[in-house]
């Protein structure tokens, strides 16, 4: 029998560990794979629940950590982090062998768990390349990790021709769908008096779920009155709130201060809680009238409970969507005219036959049956890519 190969897991915080979770349990699942986990970013954070516990409560093993000790979410703090990040990847890699790493998304520490891979002639297998989110650097470490990468898994065909525009080579890009999908296939979903118990809410009254992160291309001194603005039209509509934790981004304090300040002012409206964990948050999607804000769960996993959104600002723009989504601006009135549309049973009607754009789950299955294909003990082979030229004279792909 072969050597397994062995398959290294990169995750940075509470969101994506949660994306991860089916392609970590189907590879362990494997014989042809032996999968490590690293832990890194927010996962150390007391300040974002030290999520670091979840997975070793979750008998996660093998573990390993890489403190990248992130201080603060000013720009120069964030810079000095992903140093000290690609300090510790760089030693970790050299001291234990993989055969493949594979990261999630568009995260900033994933640029320096990237370069130290590539520095140490590690393949890098990517998830969700090829998205577009036209408010946030996030484009730009995406479409960086991209063309660091040597395999990649798409959410969407759209996402696929682009990452193939990018120079990849099409036999190296696969359509798996999104695989946050595949939690809402597998996992139990809690019932509405279960959640009252675990969130203290009650659940049997209409809820917005709401999460709301940093634009990092606009001015960072603006997050507060954005997240202040967001609130005040939640805060008119009556509704119960249950709010998540923003991302560690820059100007992710100022609205984390935002949500304390407005949780002080109105305690029985509004409900924070750092850490959900996935099956927490899916139930809450779930069982919520209206999901808020600007996070990308709104727009993929939404879809799959034909569940109301209101999308605000620019964070998401770019993206395929579907039509539960509605767009608005960071306004007050805008807002509340939105959730009044997004509550409305006129609105509801459209939803009925909705199929989500990003699939039906199914895609850690999907991206196991692809590694088996793979001849992942060729190093020459991932590493030494090419550049794919896009035909002038081409078919849609």
């Amino acid at each position: 029998m072969p050597e397994p190969y062995r398959i290294a897991v990169v995750t940075g915080g509470r969101a994506d560990y949660g994306l991860l979770r089916p392609l970590w349990l189907k590879l362990k699942a494997d014989v042809a794979f032996e999968p490590t986990m690293i832990a890194t970013g927010a996962h150390l954070m007391k300040e974002q629940g030290h999520t670091l516990e979840v997975l070793k409560n979750e008998g996660t093993d093998p573990l390993l950590t890489v403190d990248m000790r992130i201080e603060g979410d000013r720009p120069a703090q964030l810079g000095s982090a992903c140093g000290r990040a690609l300090d510790g990847f760089s030693s970790l890699f050299e001291a234990h062998y993989f055969d493949l790493l594979v990261i999630l998304g568009d995260r900033f520490e994933m640029l320096s768990v990237a370069m130290a891979a590539m520095l140490n002639r590690l393949p890098i297998a990517h998830i969700h390349g090829g998205e577009a989110t036209f408010g946030l650097i996030d484009d730009a470490v995406r479409h960086s990790l991209t063309k660091m990468a040597a395999l990649h898994f798409v959410s969407h065909a759209d996402y696929a021709n682009r990452v193939i525009q990018m120079g990849e080579q099409p036999d190296r890009v696969f359509n798996v769908g999104a695989i946050g999908l595949d939690n809402i296939a597998d996992m139990a979903l809690l019932s509405r008096q279960t959640l009252s118990e675990q969130t203290d809410l009650d659940w049997s009254k209409p809820t917005i779920l709401l999460t709301y992160h940093p634009v990092t291309l606009n001015d960072q001194a603006s997050a507060y009155g954005e997240m202040k603005t967001i609130l005040q039209a939640v805060q008119h509509s009556g509704m119960q709130t249950l709010i998540t934790m923003p991302n560690m981004d820059a100007g992710g304090g100022k609205v984390y201060q935002a949500i304390l300040d407005m949780q002080q002012e109105t305690p029985e409206q509004f409900r924070l809680i750092k850490s959900l964990g996935q099956q927490r948050y899916l139930s809450a999607m779930y069982h919520c009238a209206v999901v808020l804000g600007n996070s990308s769960s709104g727009i993929i996993e939404s879809a799959s409970f034909k569940k109301p959104v209101v999308d605000i600002g620019t964070r998401q723009q770019g993206r395929v969507t579907g039509k539960n989504v509605l767009r608005v601006a960071c306004d007050c009135l805008a807002i509340e005219q939105a959730i009044e549309t997004a509550r409305s049973d006129a609105f509801n009607r459209t939803l009925s036959g909705l199929r989500n754009p990003y699939g039906e789950g199914k895609t850690a299955e999907k991206m196991i049956q692809q590694l088996k294909s793979l001849p992942l003990n060729d190093q020459a082979w991932l590493l030494k890519k090419g550049f794919y030229d896009w035909p002038k004279e081409r078919g849609e792909r």
